[in-house]
Order: C-alpha cells, then sequence, then structure tokens
C-alpha cells in the first residue's frame, strides 16, 4: 500500500469520534465500527495516541481511546476524517455525490452547508435530505435540483450557528456529513456550547 493511501486509510480509526466527540470508546467497538481486525485498529489508534491526538486509557482490562481535543492539530485530523467520510459515502451514493457537487459549486463563499439524519446512513433509502445552511443562501435552485435526484430536500435555514437549538445540534453530531464549511461547523460541534 503506498505511503499516502496508508495515511488516509487510517483516518478511518477517527470514524466513531465524528459522531461521538466527548466519549470514550472501547478498542472493540472502534473495530467494529470502522470495520477492521483489531490488531489493525489497535495500530491506527496508538498510532495517534502516539501523535497525541488521541488519548488512551485502561480501567482494569479496557483500553478506551477519546480524541485529545486540547492538541492545537485536532481540528485539521477531524477535517480530514469528515472529508473521507463524506468521499467515501459519495463513492457509494451517486445521487449524493451529484448534490454535494451541486453545492460546491452553487453555494455562496461564506456559506456552510451540511446534511444530517437518515440520508447519512442510507442515501438511497432515506425518504427525505435534512440540510443545514448556515448564512444568506437562496434555496429556490437546490429544491429545485433535488427534484432530479428524486429526493424531497428539507432545509434549515440559520443566519449564525448560535441560532441553532440544543437539541437539533445534539441531532446533527450524532449523524451527519459536513460538504462546506468543516472547520467552522466542526469547532461548533466540539467546542461552543
Amino acid at each position: 500500500m503506498n505511503d499516502m493511501v496508508r495515511k488516509l486509510t487510517i483516518m478511518d480509526a477517527f470514524q466513531p469520534f465524528l459522531s461521538r466527540p466527548y466519549e470514550k470508546l472501547h478498542l472493540s467497538e472502534i473495530s467494529r465500527e470502522i470495520n477492521a481486525p483489531h490488531p489493525t485498529a489497535r495500530q491506527w489508534l496508538n498510532f495517534f495516541e502516539n501523535k497525541g491526538v488521541l488519548r488512551k486509557e485502561h480501567k482494569g482490562r479496557l483500553t478506551l481511546f477519546s480524541l485529545n481535543l486540547q492538541n492545537p492539530s485536532i481540528v485539521d485530523y477531524l477535517v480530514i476524517a469528515e472529508k473521507r467520510k463524506l468521499i467515501g459515502k459519495c463513492e457509494e451514493h451517486p445521487m449524493l455525490a451529484e448534490l454535494v457537487s451541486y453545492i460546491h459549486k452553487n453555494s455562496n463563499e461564506n456559506v456552510m452547508v451540511l446534511i444530517f439524519g437518515s440520508a447519512t446512513d442510507s442515501f438511497n433509502s432515506a425518504n427525505d435530505i435534512d440540510a443545514l445552511i448556515v448564512g444568506k443562501q437562496e434555496t429556490n435552485e437546490l429544491n429545485n435540483f433535488s427534484k432530479r435526484i428524486n429526493k424531497r430536500l428539507h432545509i434549515i435555514q440559520a443566519s449564525r450557528l448560535s441560532n441553532i437549538t440544543k437539541t437539533l445540534k445534539a441531532e446533527i453530531i450524532s449523524k451527519h456529513l459536513l460538504i462546506k464549511g468543516s472547520e467552522d461547523l466542526i469547532r461548533w460541534m466540539v467546542w461552543q456550547q
């Protein structure tokens, strides 16, 4: 495996933390979620612990890992992991890839966009697509585009992230795909209460 592919692949170790940034996760849970054997998952997690991006703690025979939110590079690692997740989902679901491409090409410069809810798990079987748009963005064209991919778009618009309710924020954190404005969205999800 070439070095770049290996480095991107080990970013999969972050996937379980993207929806639970404050939790301590057990090695077997992480291994199951990223679909990697325990020795492989352990190797990847230890790599990131040595970099200071993850923390490891032992509780009896359990080995627990958590994000080191004080690491100055943690936002960058999380952005890469989020982008890897988005690319993977787009490769699985071509209609999602079309929507993401459309959003990238047609949204205003300072707008943040994410998809959340059931469409993040299984785009094809979701009844609709829940999207959050933060900033000024006309949505008529986006709604028209959603008809082309045969999915109803449920858009929530907010002028600022601070306007999002705690309940909606918790739902977004648990199931999301960041499309535009990843760094700001990660800071909001992880640090801004």
